[in-house]
């Protein structure tokens, strides 16, 4: 099935559809501990209960191990599922997260910028044209500081720099020092003091005859398992932008190409994807609303799928606010260093939907993504060309890649001429205008983009509990992260989903540390 870009004909900027009709590595399964008792209670369809505890979290990312690790340190016993047998997700190979501050006290990268709570709300309100829930984003951002200093209590560390942000006036936004630190330091935490099952999908959810959910059903091994949850059930599943079931229902189809890397990417086996819906669909059945399913993130910095076929990169040799991309006619098509999102909506406009990368010395080796051996494997092997000068590299691209030396020559001097002037055609911010002017020079791999995020789910509210389609909330069952719509809207900066997820995996794990055992 291709991949899907937003639908853009006859749905309303908050839809909410309802149930009817809508359709760490190494982690050992089902195990007792403290998290749940071994009693076999009835369910709500006088069926035994195989597990009994407070809270059902399903999922293990960001927003999952913040909702656990906060109800277990509320005193609450709690079960982790995971449909995966990888324990946490994207956030397992994450280190980005967006917030203005923190108790590091890392200063910004540019004299003159500055940053805080309210100048991050106004960005998001921004670059999501106006789409998303203010009251949602309002929260995460005045809670993301807070989410910096969680982590670094729980044992996170940070690198002593921040990163410069796409789409922001350049702000930065925190790196952690390994991928999945998050996880990392936290999931012993459940392993400790809950019980975590992998290799565990969400198939429903139990309500009883007042309309309360009071369990899950889970299918551990191919069987069914039937968890009894006293407080709350909190679905912090993440995205959907694999799922065959519900793209079709709410995106227009990919172009061929970004089409056919999206799916060899999500082939891959790594932590990013499939990302599948199980877990919306489930709440949908049990009278839950969305909200937002129209709204999708394009990645814009993927090789195409015959590249990544032969293992070159999954993200190549971009990522870099200060690079330089052009099409196949060696003309840039946009500003470098907006959202991931809008770039990608450029990309989509090509003729053909790829790009290069086009960098310099200013950027490699320091701030690109593959280490220096990887990179030299991909000039080894012609995937990326490079030359001391900008012309010669302009004549390597035209005989590796096709691209006009003439024309790229031509638009990298263009953009230098801009660098100078701190005026850019496409508008880019002068802090992210460096010229392309220092040896080595690098060209390549052809890169497109792919449909990697979802901004759409289910509709929670302030407090991360699900509402129906009426608005009323629905007892027992929150929801936190990127399985949740409201917050983004169209378009997010890197790095606040991370951070979103852990404010409202705080907040859904107080709040149904709170309810009342039914």
């Amino acid at each position: 099935m291709g991949i899907s870009i937003a639908n853009e004909s006859g749905v309303s900027r908050r839809s909410f559809l309802t149930a009817a009709g809508i359709g760490a590595a190494g982690i050992i399964g089902a195990s007792m501990l403290p998290g749940c008792s071994n009693k076999k209670g009835e369910s709500a369809e006088g069926d035994a209960w195989d597990l009994e505890t407070d809270i059902v979290v399903v999922g293990s990312g960001a927003a999952g191990v913040a909702a656990a690790v906060t109800a277990i340190e509320e005193g609450a016993e709690v079960v982790m599922v995971e449909k995966a047998d990888l324990i946490g997700g994207a956030t397992s190979a994450t280190v980005q997260y967006c917030a203005p501050t923190s108790s590091l006290a890392i200063p910004q990268n540019f004299d003159d910028v500055t940053d805080s709570a309210e100048l991050m709300f106004e960005n998001a309100m921004e670059v999501s044209e106006g789409t998303a829930d203010p009251s949602l984003v309002k929260i995460w951002c005045d809670g993301a500081a807070d989410a910096i200093d969680w982590m670094v209590d729980h044992g996170c560390e940070f690198k002593e720099t921040l990163k410069i942000c796409e789409g922001r006036q350049g702000q930065g936004k925190y790196i952690a020092k390994t991928a999945g630190e998050l996880t990392t330091k936290l999931i012993p935490i459940i392993q400790e003091k809950a019980t975590l099952l992998n290799n565990c999908p969400l198939e429903s959810l139990v309500a009883n005859e007042e309309g309360r959910i009071i369990g899950a059903i889970c299918l551990d091994g191919g069987k069914e398992k039937r968890i009894r949850a006293h407080k709350a059930v909190i679905i912090c599943s993440g995205p959907w932008a694999n799922d065959e079931v519900m793209i079709p229902r709410h995106m227009n189809e990919l172009p061929e190409t970004p089409a056919a890397a999206g799916e060899t990417f999500a082939s891959l086996g790594m932590p990013y994807g499939p990302f599948t819906g199980e877990a919306i669909r489930a709440a949908q059945k049990a009278g839950a609303a969305v909200r937002h399913m129209e709204y999708c993130v394009s990645e814009p910095c993927y090789s195409t799928s015959d590249l990544m076929s032969q293992g070159v990169a999954v993200a190549g040799i971009t990522r870099v606010v200060g690079q330089v991309m052009v099409g196949s006619n060696g003309k840039r098509f946009t500003d470098e260093g907006k959202t991931r999102g809008a770039i990608a909506r450029d990309v989509l406009k090509l003729e053909d939907n790829v790009f290069y990368p086009v960098l310099d010395g200013h950027f490699v080796p320091t701030q690109v993504n593959p280490k220096e051996e990887v990179l030299q494997k991909w000039i080894d092997g012609g995937f990326v060309v490079t030359a001391d000068t900008l012309e010669e590299v302009a004549s390597k691209a035209e005989s590796s890649f096709g691209i006009p030396a003439i024309t790229l020559i031509a638009s990298i001097q263009a953009y230098n001429e801009g660098c100078s002037s701190g005026t850019d055609e496409f508008g880019k911010d002068p802090h992210f205008l460096t010229p392309i002017n220092q040896a080595p020079f690098y060209v390549g791999p052809v890169e497109t983009c792919i449909m990697l995020y979802t901004n759409g789910g289910l509709d929670a509210d302030e407090n991360a509990r699900v509402r129906n389609a009426d608005g009323d909330v629905i007892p027992g069952l929150y929801a936190a992260g990127m399985c949740t719509g409201g917050q983004f809207g169209t378009d997010t900066v890197s790095g606040s989903w991370q951070t979103s997820s852990i404010v409202f995996g705080r907040i859904a794990g107080a709040n149904a540390s709170k309810e009342t055992a039914e």
